[in-house]
């Protein structure tokens, strides 16, 4: 294991560990500051800032604090699902009591059995239940761990800057979200995934919440199946755990990549995955042949939520200052962020790859999906007070796609614990825009096919392109 040098104990002393409690009353004498026009969802008639009885109307958007101009955008359409098929009616019925004047001369004909609605169902862990989607970016917080002014909390959060609820978020049982990747679907869909689910928990009720296979079996009875988007195998690894561990490294100062403890139970994971990636895509098939056809599984791997490390993609933070994490979000050395980003993270997408090919399923490589927008990046935006004392959130092209480190984990609520690092509410858009773009190539693509969704710097998410292997 290797050990940093000691960060200055001046930066974590005193006045600058307050309590949470003390963090909060420090902000609540901020100024009231009003907030900018939002780009999506639409924006509320309240403002930005910390709730008052007398909140005025929000102002236009002002430029980002890198002065590129942020044009102003129509509010969104609130997400919904298509709703489910329904039959024709018959435009000449015959009433049932009706009988016939006489005897028929022949059998009658069978009516035609009614087909089955077509439907795409969305299976597996969070990445696809859509955790995270609460989020409208992060918002920049105060250095020397001031903690993150409430006003900014409150336009990054859907449930504020929205007037959403967190019901109206997540489903109870398995934090399923109203706008995860599926919505963007234009044909029915079903979203069955569930928080946590691991490769060989498929068929594990979670509260109230049947096991996905049998949810899915059941589907197959109804409707005529024609593709399973799947997402396992991030659990199994603990990906998302590993990196919360190189956060802590962080605070305490020493590298994780070089900390066997860490390193070598990944590499293990991450050897035995595919084979329960494979049993995964096998059991769904199984269960669904009821459909009638035979579906199109597509496996997805992961986006990686976190910037390379790469001096051309990180951030410029020093990264031995506090400010890092208390202002950014970023409590990583760039050492920790490579091997994040270019080790630990594509050996699992590899791995899920190669299972996908096993098993005979579509697979789509989400590695560069967030590029351009991930945390510690040092392209996106973070929503922060302008000089004026206005609130400048940046668009969905600007802004980062996923859910950074607050400074605040100590006694994190645990759904905003669940919440860290996924894609946030701009990243389950990109996502969207390129489930809807792989799904509506399958009838023009060999079963088997490889697909590759890429992001950009500056792009907004309808701007992500999918490319195909050879």
């Amino acid at each position: 294991m290797t050990t940093r040098p000691t960060r200055p104990t001046a930066r974590r002393g005193g006045h600058r560990f307050r309590t949470a409690a003390a963090v909060l009353c420090a902000l609540a004498v901020l100024p009231a500051a009003t907030a900018v026009a939002l780009e999506e969802p639409p924006p509320p008639t309240t403002p930005a800032a910390e709730p008052s009885s007398d909140a005025t109307p929000l102002p236009a958007e002002p430029s980002p604090p890198d002065g590129t101009p942020v044009p102003a955008v129509t509010p969104a359409a609130t997400v919904t699902s298509p709703p489910a098929t329904t039959p024709v009616p018959d435009p000449d019925p015959v009433p049932s009591s009706s009988a016939p004047t006489s005897a028929p001369t022949s059998a009658p004909t069978p009516a035609p059995t009614e087909a089955k609605p077509d439907a795409i169902v969305t299976m597996g862990d969070s990445f696809l239940s859509g955790e995270g989607a609460r989020w409208l970016g992060n918002a920049e917080g105060l250095k020397n761990f001031g903690g993150v002014p409430q006003a900014l909390r409150d336009a990054t959060d859907r449930v504020t800057a929205s007037g959403l609820g967190l019901d109206k978020i997540y489903t109870a049982d398995c934090r399923r979200s109203v706008a995860a990747e599926i919505v963007d679907a234009t044909a029915t869909h079903v979203n069955i995934a569930c928080s946590g689910t691991e490769a060989e928990q498929l068929s594990r009720a979670v509260g109230n919440s049947e096991a996905q296979l049998e949810q899915v079996r059941k589907l197959a009875v109804g409707h005529t199946v024609r593709t399973v988007v799947l997402s396992v195998g991030g659990d199994d690894v603990q990906l998302i755990k590993t990196m919360k561990a190189c956060a802590d490294a962080w605070q305490n100062n020493r590298y994780c990549s070089t900390d066997a403890a860490i390193t070598t139970p990944v590499a293990e994971r991450t050897r035995t995955v595919g084979d329960k990636v494979v049993k995964a895509v096998q059991a769904v098939r199984e269960a669904v042949k009821e459909s009638g056809v035979t579906p199109r599984i597509v496996v997805q791997s992961y986006p990686l939520p976190l910037a390379t490390g790469d001096p051309t993609t990180t951030a410029a933070h020093d990264e031995n200052s506090w400010d890092r994490w208390s202002a950014y979000g970023c409590p990583f050395y760039n050492r920790d962020l490579s091997w994040l980003g270019t080790g630990a993270g594509p050996a699992l997408n590899t791995e899920i790859k190669k299972a996908a090919q096993r098993a005979g399923a579509d697979f789509v490589d989400l590695g560069r999906l967030l590029e351009g927008h991930q945390v510690c990046g040092k392209d996106p935006l973070q929503t922060s007070f302008a000089a004026d004392g206005t609130i400048v959130r940046p668009t969905a092209a600007r802004a980062e796609w996923a859910r950074y480190l607050p400074r605040t984990r100590a006694g994190l609520p645990a759904d905003e614990e669940r919440e860290l690092l996924h894609p946030n509410y701009y990243g389950q858009r990109a996502l969207g825009r390129c489930l809807t773009l792989v799904v509506s190539k399958l009838p023009t693509t060999a079963v088997g096919s490889t697909a590759r969704c890429v992001g950009a710097a500056g792009q907004a998410p309808d701007a992500v392109t999918v490319s195909y292997a050879d």
